[in-house]
């Protein structure tokens, strides 16, 4: 298997960010109504048109469901990706098409970028008012096997949960979810460990699963696409 070109997901606690855990960008996840796709001052005087009205207005519009900003931020990471899957006026707050699409934009943005770490809460789950933990899950994985089809070169996701029993939880979701979509599963030459091979678009993943990460897994297209 080719590691160079997998993505690795990997499970921590959110105290490890700063500390242990040193990723090129964070992902946090953000209501709608407080991003804004403008970064500038909203300019308007009586001189305006309606037209320059309608144009200034459109620049400051809440961002859709789905999509994403990046911000230069500092410490303890220096860029930080806001997904924008919550709409806290309605209830449920996310739904995970909201969570896939997020996370699969911003994964492909940060390999263009050449980042190789990156860590990420549970999108869409939010005090009860978004995302169920199983529906989390399945939205990220989701969108790690859409990324790992054209994925060049390596990337690292840590996903940080607030306590071990919910890394316990998240752990045994990925296993069970990977082995139900499994076409076949078998170990490697070296007996090092299992892999589950799972179909995406009609190509072949290598789903390794990790030793030493609270239970997370490397994804590896085995095929290439055309």
């Amino acid at each position: 298997m080719n590691r160079e070109r997998s993505l690795r997901l990997d499970l921590d606690l959110g105290e490890a960010l700063g500390r242990r855990l040193h990723p090129d960008a964070a992902i946090v996840q953000e209501d709608r109504n407080l991003v804004m796709a403008g970064a500038g001052v909203l300019d308007l005087d009586r001189e305006d048109d309606l037209d320059a009205a309608y144009l200034a207005i459109a620049e400051h519009r809440p961002l859709p469901l789905g999509r994403y900003l990046l911000r230069r931020r500092g410490e303890p990471t220096p860029w930080t990706y806001q997904a924008v899957v919550h709409d806290l006026e309605v209830r449920p707050s996310c739904r995970a098409g909201n969570v896939r699409r997020s996370l699969t934009a911003i994964l492909g943005d940060a390999v263009r970028r050449g980042m190789t770490s990156l860590s990420a809460e549970p999108l869409g789950v939010w005090r009860g008012r978004g995302l169920a933990l199983d529906e989390m899950v399945g939205a990220f994985e989701a969108a790690i096997l859409e990324v790992s089809i054209d994925l060049g070169t390596p990337l690292r996701l840590t996903l940080l949960l607030d306590d071990m029993a919910a890394v316990e939880e998240v752990s045994h979701l990925l296993r069970s979810r990977l082995l139900r979509k499994a076409s076949r599963s078998f170990r490697t030459v070296d007996n090092e460990s299992a892999l589950v091979e799972v179909r995406q678009r009609g190509l072949r993943l290598h789903c390794r699963f990790v030793p030493g990460s609270l239970s997370g897994y490397s994804v590896t297209c085995v095929d290439r696409p055309e």
